[in-house]
């Protein structure tokens, strides 16, 4: 089961990128299982010699250069709004999945949600018991300088998006309870 949520970004869009992107919470490091404990204690502990893997990918942006590309973006629509960009996040059930498929996952999402439109950073981390997805959102539209709105109808279209791929993947998604406190209504 994937959770997710999205938040706007207020200040600086660097941080964002670089904390989303951060190789060593992209990184996957592949360990040989019929090597001696020796062999395995030095080959995981020299960087040189892992075979990486970054899991870190551009939906209508190039990762090294795209907060470049969408500073350019909002210059050329002369858009200098307060909220910078959005940043998200899709975490997976501990155990659940790999890397390659949560990375997959996690970009035929923003494909999915902003792909038409948005230029999107997508990452994978893997540094913690749960593997999850960032996604580092611009603000305004490439295609057309119009700005995108976090609100109840697309958070509940981002998390059905979302289940609907973990569903399409054969991974579990969070069944929905009733919340009669809350006038949202994710289920619609």
């Amino acid at each position: 089961m994937a959770t997710t949520k999205i938040w706007a970004v207020h200040t600086r869009l660097d941080k964002v990128i670089d904390y989303a992107t951060d190789e060593e919470k992209t990184i996957l490091k592949t360990i040989k299982a019929d090597e001696g404990l020796e062999l395995v204690y030095k080959y995981a502990t020299n960087s040189k010699k892992t075979e990486e893997q970054f899991f870190v990918t551009g939906v209508n942006c190039i990762p090294e250069i795209a907060l470049d590309e969408m500073r350019i973006t909002k210059r050329f629509y002369a858009k200098n709004e307060k909220i910078v960009g959005f940043h998200a996040y899709q975490s997976f059930a501990k155990g659940e999945v790999q890397p390659e498929l949560a990375h997959k996952i996690g970009v035929r999402l923003a494909e999915e949600m902003w792909g038409d439109r948005f230029q999107v950073v997508v990452t994978t981390h893997l540094n913690t018991n749960c593997i999850h997805n960032h996604f580092v959102l611009n603000s305004i539209s490439f295609k057309d300088g119009k700005s995108y709105y976090d609100n109840r109808e697309n958070y509940a279209l981002l998390r059905e998006t979302s289940d609907l791929l973990c569903d399409e993947y054969g991974l579990s998604v969070i069944q929905e309870k009733a919340c009669p406190k809350s006038k949202i209504n994710y289920s619609n």
